[in-house]
C-alpha cells in the first residue's frame, strides 16, 4: 500500500531528530505519535545556553507540579547564537528572528534562520525545520514543518505533518477535530479518529488529526482542509476550496466548479 510509506510524502528528511522519529514509522501519521517523547528525550542531552528577549512565565498546580511554561516575546530579536531553555524544552536556533508579540510554550523546536513574526503562536509540542515561517495570527501544535514551510498569515496548523517547499496561504486552516455527538461532548473526551481507504480500517491511536501534506504544495487563501487529509507532492488547492478527508495522488490539483 503505497500512500502508508511516508517516503511518498516527504524527501527532504535531513535533520537528525526528524530522522529519528520517522524511522520505522509503520504509518505518515505514526510521527505525531512519537513527538512527544522524543523531545523529552532530545532535550535529556542539552543544557541552557542562550538568551530570549521576553517574560518567561511557568504554570504549576497546587502540588507544584509542572503544568506549562512559554516565553512571551517582548522585543525583537535575531538570535545570534542557539537559544536553550533545557527546562521548558523551548529550543531557537541561531539566525531566527523573533518578533515582539510571539508566544512560545514549552516543547518546541525552532531550527535556524526561521522566521517566528509577531503574534505567532507556538502551542508548543512542535517541531519548525530550518528556513520555516510562523506568521501573524498563525496558530501551529503538535505538528511538524519538515523544513522552508511558510505560514505567514492568519494559518492555524494542529496535528498536522508539513513537507518541504510547501506554502499554506492567507487563511488556510488544518481542522485537526472531527464532529462529534452531543453525547460524546457531554464526556470530555475526544473518540479515536477511525480512518478508512481501500475498504480497510485503519487504528490511528490519535483522537485528533489534521493532514499530511508533501513535498512542494501549495495552498490558496482560506482553504480548509478536513481531519486526516493526504496530500502527495505537488498538489495545488485553489483560494476557499474545501478539501475532504482522503488519500490525493501527486499533482493533484483543487478548485470549484464553475
Amino acid at each position: 500500500m503505497e500512500w502508508l510509506d511516508y517516503k511518498q510524502y516527504f524527501r527532504e528528511i535531513d535533520d537528525s531528530f526528524l530522522m529519528s522519529i520517522f524511522k520505522d514509522s509503520p504509518y505518515p501519521w505514526s510521527p505525531i505519535l512519537k513527538l512527544e517523547s522524543a523531545i523529552d528525550e532530545y532535550f535529556n542531552e542539552l543544557n541552557d545556553t542562550g538568551s530570549l528577549a521576553g517574560k518567561r512565565v511557568i504554570l504549576r498546580d497546587e502540588t507544584d507540579q509542572f503544568i506549562e511554561g512559554s516565553y512571551f516575546i517582548n522585543e525583537s530579536q535575531i538570535l545570534q547564537k542557539d537559544f536553550i531553555d533545557q527546562e521548558l524544552k523551548i529550543y531557537i536556533g541561531s539566525g531566527t528572528l523573533v518578533e515582539a508579540g510571539a508566544t512560545i510554550k514549552n516543547h518546541t523546536i525552532i531550527r535556524n534562520n526561521c522566521e517566528i513574526r509577531q503574534s505567532a503562536y507556538l502551542r508548543g509540542f512542535a517541531f519548525v525545520g530550518e528556513h520555516s515561517v510562523i506568521g501573524h495570527t498563525t496558530e501551529i501544535k503538535n505538528s511538524i514543518f519538515i523544513k522552508h514551510v511558510e505560514a505567514g498569515h492568519f494559518a492555524y496548523i494542529g496535528d498536522s505533518i508539513i513537507g518541504a517547499n510547501v506554502n499554506l496561504g492567507a487563511g488556510t486552516k488544518l481542522s485537526n477535530l472531527q464532529f462529534r455527538t452531543l453525547a460524546a461532548k457531554k464526556t470530555d473526551k475526544f473518540p479515536i479518529i477511525q480512518f478508512k481507504h481501500n475498504n480497510k480500517n485503519f487504528d490511528t491511536k490519535l483522537s485528533k488529526f489534521g493532514a499530511i501534506i508533501g513535498d512542494g504544495c501549495e495552498t490558496g487563501c482560506n482553504s480548509v482542509l478536513c481531519p486526516f487529509v493526504f496530500l502527495e507532492p505537488e498538489c495545488w488547492i485553489m483560494p476557499n476550496f474545501c478539501v475532504v478527508k482522503g488519500v490525493y495522488r501527486r499533482g493533484t490539483l483543487f478548485r470549484n466548479k464553475k
